[in-house]
């Protein structure tokens, strides 16, 4: 039953969804090249551990290459990026695209953060469509105590590595955020859990053969 239970635990860091507000109804802006948007979220009262975003596109002319990031708060506005989630060309497979936070990334509790979507393409004539909601009836779900207000933030990029936000944007980015609750174990975890799982198993064998 103890073995049982240990492995029950360890089961405890499952994949849930943070915040989205992906439900809205979403109209298309175009970014050129060095244009940015985000928009903030704050946690409720437990850690999680960011494991992906997704964010809507929608299909334009030719694909764009979208940057997405996790910013720390800067009073109001984006600030300390976080985590860089890589380059992706948005084509037209699907309008909804998750972003893979590597090695994740540890939001504590009741702090705000902010997701960022940059378009980073080469090409001065690529265009991105980005999906944003326009004012009217914002709604949004996620875990209990997390708020994610109607926020934007817009600017450009500066050499393409550090965007710049300053006034709100015309609407709010719409994304999902995905993470694990708590803190994932370290590799080493799972083999001290290991030993104690055999330990117990040892111990139980010993503890039968005195009783004999």
């Amino acid at each position: 039953m103890t073995v049982v239970l240990l492995f029950c635990g360890v089961g405890l860091a499952y994949c849930d969804t943070i915040v989205s507000s992906l439900s809205n109804t979403l109209q298309s802006t175009a970014f050129t090249p060095g244009g940015w948007a985000a928009s903030s979220f704050q946690m409720g009262n437990q850690q999680f551990v960011l494991t992906n975003v997704t964010l809507s596109f929608s299909q334009g002319l030719n694909p764009g290459m979208a940057d997405v990031r996790v910013f720390a708060d800067d009073a109001g506005k984006p600030g300390v990026s976080l985590a860089d989630l890589g380059v992706q060309e948005i084509g037209f497979q699907s309008r909804l695209w998750s972003f893979t936070v590597t090695n994740g990334l540890l939001l504590d509790a009741f702090n705000t953060y902010w997701v960022g979507v940059g378009n980073v393409s080469p090409d001065a004539g690529s265009g991105l469509n980005v999906d944003v909601v326009q004012g009217g009836n914002f709604t949004f779900t996620g875990q209990p105590g997390t708020m994610m207000p109607f926020t934007g933030a817009s600017g450009m990029a500066s050499g393409m590595n550090a965007p710049i936000f300053d006034a709100p944007g015309a609407g709010a980015l719409p994304f999902r955020a995905d993470g694990t609750g708590g803190a994932v174990p370290e590799p080493g975890s799972f083999g001290l859990l290991a030993i104690g799982v055999a330990g117990l198993f040892v111990g139980s064998r010993w503890k039968s053969r005195s009783a004999a």
